[in-house]
């Protein structure tokens, strides 16, 4: 059951994101409009409609998170960086990138972005249930207030100071940005991260004991082991990054040669390589690499003229690493290489494989 529940399903696609959510969010989804619905029943006076009311808005606010979590991936988009995904769980969500940032300008830009749109739902929202009172709709009123008190305090939260909250990526953003190494920076945003968890594990435990509230207590503690669990994971990714070398994770390089025609590695590459660069090598030489994106920058009626030498980016210090290179140092160069990949090289410069 427990890996049941974490089975993923995709639930649409947004400007060509796929959205995904776990069978655990539906479970929320029934709670949450279950409690929702207690709330506004005394004003609705009516199990139907408030059940109803209270559906509707529990799906409003898990769209609510989703544009949260669409703000980051557009700005992240806008920094060159290729969205992966959103996912939706029980506990908020989640927009996973296909590499990190390259600066602290666009870690921070992507990391504000989420919570800055969460306070301006706030703020219509808030606009909204002005409104309702104003036309004298109590209940109306009410659920928009929920609604703007929900958004406040999401971004609120995620503004705490620890990974992988959108706080602690700020704070992450600033340490990198004076001179931390990333990965240490993720290291003790993370270590952040697992103390705001216990602590709110710690609160949970504190609510349901002196004041009873069980409910309260139980989501506080539920958030808590899920923030720690978070950040304990993307603690243990970075050490073992920091310990492994670049053959702990490279591939077999499927190389093109300078002299092949585009056509050639149209026809006959990228039907069965599917990978966005690609080593341009003689006799195991490197010379250079070869850009999906930079193929595509060329006319189709000019493939069978253009060859691979006058496309490919030629061989530079941060297009390959030697082998033994710590795997960290070569995710670290590739965050400022531009291109997002590098070659594997032995000591005698032959190429031997490609991250």
């Amino acid at each position: 059951m427990p890996g049941y529940f974490k089975r993923q399903m995709e639930l649409m696609r947004v400007s060509g994101i796929p959205v995904r959510i776990d069978y655990r969010w539906f479970l929320v989804l029934v709670l949450m409009s279950l409690i929702t619905a207690t709330s506004i029943n005394a004003l609705a006076k009516d199990l139907s409609l408030s059940l109803i009311l209270g559906f509707a808005a529990t799906v409003i606010f898990f769209g609510s998170i989703l544009l949260h979590e669409f703000a980051h991936a557009i700005i992240a988009r806008m920094e060159g960086l290729e969205v992966l995904e959103i996912v939706l769980h029980p506990f908020g969500g989640l927009a996973r990138f296909r590499h990190e940032p390259k600066t602290p300008r666009a870690e921070f830009r992507i990391a504000i972005a989420g919570p800055a749109a969460s306070f301006l739902l706030a703020l219509i929202f808030t606009g909204l249930m002005a409104a309702a009172n104003a036309a004298g709709t109590d209940i109306l009123a009410v659920l928009f207030f929920l609604l703007a008190l929900a958004n406040f305090l999401l971004a609120v939260f995620n503004m705490f100071p620890g990974y992988p909250l959108d706080g602690g990526r700020v704070l992450r953003a600033y340490l990198w940005k004076n001179g931390k190494d990333l990965n240490d920076a993720t290291i003790l945003t993370g270590l952040c991260g697992q103390y705001i968890g216990a602590g709110l594990i710690v609160l949970g435990l504190v609510i349901v004991v002196a004041r009873g509230e069980f409910f309260t207590g139980f989501w506080a503690m539920m958030v808590g082991v899920f923030l720690f669990d978070s950040a304990r994971g993307i603690i243990r990714e970075v050490r073992s990054l920091q310990r492994d070398v670049v053959e702990d994770s490279m591939k077999l390089a499927v190389s093109v040669l300078p002299d092949w025609t585009i056509q050639h590695v149209v026809d006959n590459v990228l039907t069965f390589a599917r990978q966005p660069v690609f080593p341009v090598a003689v006799d195991k030489q490197l010379y250079g690499m070869l850009l999906l994106r930079d193929v595509k920058a060329v006319a189709p009626s000019a493939w069978r003229e253009r060859l691979v030498r006058d496309v490919m980016r030629p061989v530079r210090d941060d297009y390959f690493v030697e082998t033994g290179t710590p795997l960290a140092e070569a995710h670290s160069l590739m965050r400022t290489n531009k291109i997002g990949a590098l070659a594997v090289v032995d000591s005698s410069g032959k190429l031997v494989g490609c991250i």
